[in-house]
């Protein structure tokens, strides 16, 4: 009597451990999130899918894929390729094909957003 309860005790918990461990994947699977990452460097152009973390910034989903320096929240050079204040050329980034409004530090990345990076020159209007 004792190895068939032994016996039943260690199916129960085989079991139970398998169905865990299917739920955990299937959970892991749907907190998995992604953005389109489009970083233009000159003419080079790398347009890839990234996956990033819940509350996960743009800065934080650039830097995770590319070597990246700032300055307060706004890019000044990535993969070495920097700005040129002298000329005006800065990093620029849109979000979903529209001009981010905040610094990329500040701005939180959803599910499916598209983000590009690009150097464009800005010309102050005074």
């Amino acid at each position: 009597m004792k190895k068939l309860c032994k016996l039943l005790l260690i199916t129960a918990t085989v079991f139970l451990l398998a169905a865990c461990s299917k739920t955990d994947k299937k959970t892991k699977l749907a907190e998995e999130r992604h953005v389109r990452l489009i970083v233009k460097t000159g003419s080079d152009k790398t347009d890839e899918k990234v996956s990033f973390k819940k509350g996960a910034t743009v800065m934080d989903v650039l830097k995770a894929n590319y070597k990246v320096k700032e300055k307060n929240g706004f890019i000044t050079a990535i993969d070495g390729l920097k700005q040129d204040e002298k000329a005006g050329r800065y990093w620029m980034f849109d979000v979903n094909d529209k001009l981010a409004p905040k610094a990329a530090d500040k701005m939180k990345v959803k599910d499916g957003d598209k983000i590009e990076f690009y150097q464009k020159v800005y010309k102050d209007k005074n």
